[in-house]
């Protein structure tokens, strides 16, 4: 139940339209319970009664003999056609505002289930923004999509079913209870024990769907997961032929997912026949003890038939609540684990206390920095020191898993030293506004990164677009104006490589940085491509200072010092002539 009074808490943000949608709840119900003893005029009219044969009530609390006394005075003072038009008006009147409430209700809550919606998603997002590197590495994006589509549908079909539960359903089943006891407390008396049986039935039922459906949810995130690695890497696997091996990893998961998607279901739906087949069996006796007391005469007919519709408005909303409650407790069990996702990522303060402007003025340096990534690792970095001036073009090179890209993501922030300070113009990067920090960066990574939408939008991204500025960046990437408006699909199939790349640098200086880092840009260009590019890095403007990771000799002749990175730390440096002659494993990584 802890767990309902969480959803109430996340759908109290709304507060206006939820109190709307009880207010109109709680009238669909109160309608729905006026409407039961409306039955009892039509008996009297159906039957001849006359004024005579009901007299006035000694109690208020008697509410046979109450209704019976009204309704016969309606006869008194009109015929029997006129007193049948009135109850039938009553009755469309009473059903009329029934269903206005209804509507009104389900008016209102389509914006808070549809705004509880667009929060949670807004709230996966934000936790998967947040999460660091090394936590993302390990999420499997199976299991976002699963979250953000699955989860979230589970939530939507749970909050109107709940709140129609709690304010609606309860009311009508209290409201009937209390007529059915008012009407003939012995046949009231009959059916509780029944319906006592049913509830705790159902709840046991509804406790093991709820362990069941967290399983179901938990298998069909895997399935995504293994989806997600197949679609990734169908080239490899169709040229290597194994796809046999993913196909029985997915077999077998969809397989216990069917069976037990059959025993939940088949559990699920036990619940409602059962329910209905115990309500009739409650009718029928309450038929049987109902008609031996109209034949005894201590109960009217017409009282008689509004006491099985009241009872009827106890079965119905039960029996619904057996059906419903299943999904009820999938949808908590979906919100759960939304929330411990939620709850499991730290928020990282990215809009955190520092400087508001920042200006590389002088240098960035690395002072005795040391990297790992698990304890039980050996350090990637290992007290490593040197520095980027202002201005200055470094190349970065060295063997595979030297460092080079991890030394690239401290920079950036995205791993934090475990070991040392980076300290750029004196101040330690971890004092900084990480925000205000990366504006200062361009970002152009070994594959290009585009998105769908033309060449003008993958530029300017969302920043403003200032038409003098992006024809200059143009010139210096070497694009045509008229390029801007060709559509770049999210395969990059309808550009090349090269034009790619050159888009992703025009995106890059663009922003203006004060220092560009290049993660080998080239290393998937063909030859005049590779050129190309690196004829239109070599005339950038000295502007801003330039690191770039990369194994190209032509890409190094051009940098004003060559850092060559060995086991974590700086085994020389220096510039390209200078190394080329000294220094052997330099000469090893330009082949």
């Amino acid at each position: 139940m802890i767990h309902v009074f969480r959803l109430l808490k996340m759908i109290g943000r709304y507060k206006g339209y939820t109190l709307l949608g009880i207010f109109f709840h709680i009238l669909t119900a109160v309608c729905t319970v006026i409407s039961i003893p409306l039955v009892i005029p039509f008996f009297q009219i159906l039957f001849g009664a006359s004024p005579s044969d009901y007299p006035p009530p000694d109690s208020w609390m008697d509410l046979e003999v109450l209704l019976n006394y009204y309704f016969s005075r309606l006869i008194a003072i009109s015929d029997h056609f006129i007193a049948l038009q009135v109850v039938c008006l009553t009755v469309l009147f009473v059903f009329f505002l029934k269903n206005l409430f209804r509507f009104l209700n389900s008016y209102f809550m389509v914006y808070v289930r549809n705004a509880l919606l667009m929060d949670k998603r807004k709230e996966i997002w934000a936790s998967y923004e947040a999460m660091s590197l090394s936590r993302r590495n390990e999420f499997k994006k199976g299991h976002l999509l699963s979250l953000i589509s699955n989860d979230l549908a589970e939530v939507d079909r749970c909050v109107l079913t709940t709140l129609e539960f709690l304010f609606r359903t309860p009311l009508i089943i209290l409201g009937s209870l209390v007529l059915m006891i008012w009407l003939s407390p012995k046949l009231t008396l009959i059916a509780f024990g029944l319906i006592l049986f049913t509830l705790l039935f159902v709840g046991r039922i509804s406790h093991v769907l709820k362990r069941q459906a967290g399983r179901a949810q938990e298998l069909l995130s895997r399935i995504h997961i293994l989806a997600d690695r197949y679609l990734s890497s169908l080239k490899i696997i169709r040229i290597h032929h194994s796809s046999g091996h993913l196909r029985n990893q997915f077999n077998a998961l969809n397989n216990e997912h069917f069976a037990l998607s059959n025993k939940m279901l088949r559990r699920r739906d036990l619940a409602s026949p059962l329910a209905e087949f115990l309500g009739v069996a409650t009718i029928v006796a309450l038929l049987y003890f109902g008609t031996y007391e109209v034949f005894a005469g201590s109960l009217q007919p017409g009282t008689f038939f509004a006491f099985v519709f009241a009872f009827y408005n106890v079965i119905d909303p039960a029996k619904t609540f057996s059906r419903e409650y299943a999904n009820v407790q999938r949808g908590i069990a979906a919100l759960i684990r939304i929330d411990e996702f939620h709850s499991s990522i730290p928020v990282r303060a990215l809009h955190s206390l520092g400087s508001d402007l920042i200006e590389f003025k002088a240098e960035l340096a690395f002072q005795n920095v040391s990297f790992t990534y698990s304890d039980d690792q050996s350090p990637i970095l290992n007290r490593l020191n040197f520095q980027l001036q202002k201005g200055e073009r470094v190349g970065l090179t060295g063997l595979s898993g030297a460092g080079k890209t991890t030394i690239l993501d401290i920079i950036l922030k995205f791993y934090p030293p475990s070991e040392g300070q980076v300290l750029i113009d004196g101040t330690e990067l971890k004092e900084l506004n990480t925000i205000q920090y990366r504006s200062i960066f361009g970002l152009i990574t070994q594959a290009p990164l585009l998105f769908h939408g033309s060449v003008q939008q993958n530029i300017i991204v969302d920043k403003d677009l200032d038409s003098s500025k992006l024809s200059h960046v143009l010139d210096l990437v070497g694009l045509d104006g008229d390029f801007l408006s060709k559509t770049v699909g999210d395969d990059l199939a309808r550009i090349s490589g090269g034009e790619a790349q050159r888009i992703c640098l025009a995106r890059a200086l663009y922003r203006r940085p004060k220092i560009l880092i290049m993660d080998e840009p080239t290393s998937q260009l063909d030859l005049v491509s590779r050129k190309s590019l690196i004829e239109r890095i070599t005339f950038l403007p000295r502007d801003f200072s330039l690191l770039v990771v990369t194994h190209q000799r032509e890409l190094l002749e051009k940098m004003d010092r060559i850092l060559v990175l060995n086991n974590g730390q700086i085994q020389d440096h220096g510039q390209y002539e200078d190394l080329l002659h000294r220094n052997d494993l330099f000469k090893s990584l330009l082949g």
